[in-house]
């Protein structure tokens, strides 16, 4: 088998493996609606900020949050970073997230 092709499967096989990463189902997080926010508003925004936190995630964009929190991206998990951009819209849309802790890295 020629180098060439060697090179090939490997790089291959890590395609295929690291596409094989599991996608949250849902946030792992606690957001309250609003101040007189109705509850189907609040269901609208739950929908649309989980459908951008999955967004965030497929197209690898940093949200600021990380930065913001002295947390660089790379350490936190898939989880993590689906949390904080659901976090981040959910807030822009004037939802309380008051209650949400700060992120953590997983220990080494």
């Amino acid at each position: 088998m020629s180098i060439l092709c060697r090179i090939k499967i490997a790089v291959t096989a890590c395609s295929v493996a690291a596409g094989c990463v599991s996608q949250p189902i849902g946030p792992a997080v606690a957001v309250k609606p609003g101040r007189d926010k109705p509850f189907t508003v609040f269901l609208r925004d739950d929908a649309q900020c989980k459908q951008y936190a999955r967004e965030q995630l497929a197209s690898g964009v940093d949200t600021r949050a990380a930065s913001d929190a002295h947390v660089p991206r790379a350490q936190l998990n898939v989880q993590q970073r689906y949390d904080l951009a659901y976090l981040e819209c959910m807030h822009a849309k004037g939802n309380d997230v008051s209650e949400r802790a700060e992120p953590t890295t997983e220990p080494e």
